[in-house]
C-alpha cells in the first residue's frame, strides 16, 4: 500500500474524510488556504528552475493571485484575502534568494520503503551549504507553528529525511519550514532519535488504519471542518 503524510494525518484529521476519499475515492472540493500556498510552491519552483527571475516574482505573485484565488480568504467571519495577498507581496519583494546556499533539488519527488509499504512525499528545496551539509526546506503558508505543533509537523521532514538518506547516502543536517506569510524560518537540527519516532509513528498509524473498522467523524474541530476537509459542503455531520 502507498502513503503519504498527508494521507497519514488525515486519518488523525478525520477518518471519516479518510474514509470518503481513500477508500471510497470519492472527489472533494479544494480550499482557498491550499490554493495560495500551492500558488506560492510553484513560484519558488520556478524560480529555483532558473525559470523566473528574482525581479519578476512580485508581479508573477500579484497576476497568479488575480488569476487564482477567485473567492474570498474567509475564516470564522473574518475577509482574510487582503491581507493574504499583501503578505504575499511582502514576501516576495523582501525575497533575497535561498539564503546563499545551493539548490539541489526543487520539488523533489520521490518514493520510499516502510517495511512492506511505500511511502511517497514531495520535498519542497533540498540545498547545501559549503560544508557539503545538506538541508531540506518546506514551505508553509500556515503561521509559526506553535512547540507543541512542531513536536507532531516536524514528523514530515523527518519521513523525508529517509528519502535524502536514499538518495544522497546521509540524512539532512537540519529541517527548515519556511512560514512564507509570516516571514519566518523555523530551523530544526536533525536528531536520529526523533526521526525513529516519526517511523515509528508512521508505521502505528498504518497499523491503526488497518486496524479501523468505523471510520468515525471527528466533529470537534472546527477549522478543519469549516475550512479545510474536502467534504465540508456535503457531510452527514456537518457541525
Amino acid at each position: 500500500m502507498q502513503y503519504s503524510f498527508s494521507k497519514l494525518t488525515q486519518f488523525y484529521d478525520c477518518p471519516y474524510a479518510y474514509y470518503r476519499y481513500y477508500v471510497k475515492n470519492e472527489k472533494g472540493i479544494d480550499n482557498l488556504f491550499a490554493e495560495y500556498g500551492i500558488l506560492v510552491h510553484s513560484i519558488l519552483e520556478r524560480y529555483a528552475k532558473g525559470e523566473l527571475k528574482k525581479e519578476c516574482l512580485v508581479e508573477e505573485f500579484k497576476a497568479s493571485f488575480e488569476l487564482r484565488i477567485t473567492q474570498p480568504i474567509l475564516m470564522f467571519g473574518r475577509d482574510l484575502t487582503q491581507s493574504y495577498f499583501d503578505k504575499g507581496v511582502a514576501f516576495f519583494s523582501n525575497f533575497d534568494g535561498f539564503w546563499e546556499l545551493e539548490p539541489l533539488q526543487s520539488e523533489y519527488r520521490f518514493e520510499t520503503s516502510l517495511n512492506e509499504d511505500t511511502f511517497v512525499g514531495v520535498i519542497d528545496l533540498i540545498l547545501r551549504d559549503n560544508e557539503g551539509n545538506i538541508i531540506i526546506v518546506d514551505h508553509k503558508s500556515s503561521s509559526k507553528f506553535t512547540r507543541k505543533e512542531l513536536k507532531t509537523k516536524a514528523r514530515q521532514l523527518y519521513l523525508y529525511s529517509k528519502a535524502v538518506y536514499d538518495k544522497f547516502g546521509k540524512f539532512p543536517s537540519e529541517l527548515w519550514f519556511n512560514h512564507f506569510k509570516d516571514g519566518h524560518l523555523e530551523k530544526i537540527i536533525f536528531q536520529k532519535a526523533d526521526y525513529d519516532e516519526a517511523i515509528q509513528w508512521a508505521l502505528e498509524t498504518i497499523e491503526n488504519i488497518n486496524a479501523c473498522m468505523g471510520f468515525e467523524p471527528n466533529v470537534n474541530d472546527r477549522f478543519y471542518c469549516g475550512y479545510l476537509c474536502d467534504y465540508r459542503e456535503n457531510c452527514d455531520y456537518k457541525i
